[in-house]
């Protein structure tokens, strides 16, 4: 299957991983996970998880939820009192189910203020990293629409740190990687020198030709798309919380449900149903088999990832290929899961 994708996709390489009971069930790639050092594709290969760091980061919440230090009707300021209030409060949950009106990336912001120059600064504080977006008006009332913002989890991440009274990283070291034996993940550091990680790139369609993807510096979204791991290391994420490792069960449960009231339209994607498809920060749906599951996708810096959680079986797979742009992976993580699913 794993040939198929990449020829399909056209990619330097392609890797997975599958976990059936906290198990490791399949590791294998095709290709190379770099074509300049041959260095070859694998299940532990580090990548940039790109829009999946939110789903660790929302963990991290609900950890905080069971300790009795963050509610998620709490309003932001609680927690970030430097950013400016609205014409309504924004809770923790709107943050967390793309509900707060907060925006996403732009496509026309120019080189001086936009997001892809400010890809490439280092913040070394939240406040910093909020100030070229905070001040924006949101897009609508908080909790009227549904609306994608990888921004707002940057004010999740204070969350996190305010309410632990810990950096964001080594909150997630402690509560969330360690206990999981997730030993390849960290932070998307800029500079910092990471043992097996791939390189991603970009098609030029124009020239039709591959090229290295730039080295962002992601200090500006660590916890909604700066984070780095494996497709083994995404496999004992969601092992460990089908398991009650990281949460318990009836967290797990609940942040694996529909969270969304059905007058909750989506603010600019018309096909797609928040009040059936967004639990808290993941996505969750319903096979054909009637088994429930919940996803994640992700791309960034040249690499596409999804990672998939049968968590009713137990049967997680996660599979990234390392060139922008290609199909998004989701069908692919679920034909693979569904080579180990029982009928």
């Amino acid at each position: 299957m794993l040939a198929v994708l990449r020829e399909r996709y056209q990619a330097p390489g392609i890797a997975a991983a599958v976990f059936i009971n906290g198990r490791s069930a399949f590791r294998g790639g095709i290709g190379v996970a770099n074509l300049e050092t041959g260095m070859a594709q694998d299940g532990d290969t580090v990548f940039s998880i790109a829009s999946i760091s939110k789903t660790m980061t929302a963990v991290a919440i609900m950890q905080l939820v069971e300790a009795g230090r963050v509610r998620l009707d709490d309003e932001i300021q609680r927690y970030a009192p430097w950013f400016p209030r609205k014409q309504r409060p924004i809770t923790v949950f709107e943050l967390l189910t793309h509900t707060s009106g907060i925006r996403h990336y732009r496509d026309n912001e120019d080189s001086d203020s936009g997001q892809w120059m400010n890809a490439f600064r280092h913040y070394q504080t939240l406040e910093q990293a909020t100030r070229f977006w905070r001040n924006d008006p949101l897009l609508f009332v908080p909790g009227a629409f549904w609306s994608y913002s990888t921004y707002a989890f940057t004010l999740l991440q204070a969350v996190v740190e305010s309410a632990s009274a810990t950096p964001f990283e080594l909150y997630l070291l402690r509560h969330v990687w360690a206990p999981a034996s997730m030993t390849s993940t960290r932070l998307d550091v800029a500079g910092r020198i990471v043992p097996r990680r791939e390189q991603g790139y970009f098609w030029d369609d124009a020239r039709r030709h591959l090229e290295r993807s730039r080295d962002e510096d992601d200090s500006y979204k660590y916890a909604g798309g700066g984070i780095l791991s494996s497709d083994e290391d995404l496999c004992r994420f969601a092992s460990a919380l089908n398991a009650g490792v990281l949460l318990k069960r009836a967290t797990v449960a609940e942040m694996y449900r529909p969270q969304l009231a059905a007058s909750v339209r989506s603010f600019s994607e018309p096909d797609f149903v928040p009040s059936t498809g967004q639990a808290l920060t993941w996505d969750c749906g319903v096979d054909d088999q009637g088994r429930p599951y919940v996803e994640h996708g992700g791309d960034n810096k040249g690499t596409i990832s999804h990672v998939i959680n049968f968590w009713q079986q137990d049967v997680v797979a996660a599979v990234h290929t390392n060139v922008y742009p290609s199909p998004q992976l989701g069908r692919a993580a679920r034909n693979i899961a569904g080579l180990y699913l029982r009928s």
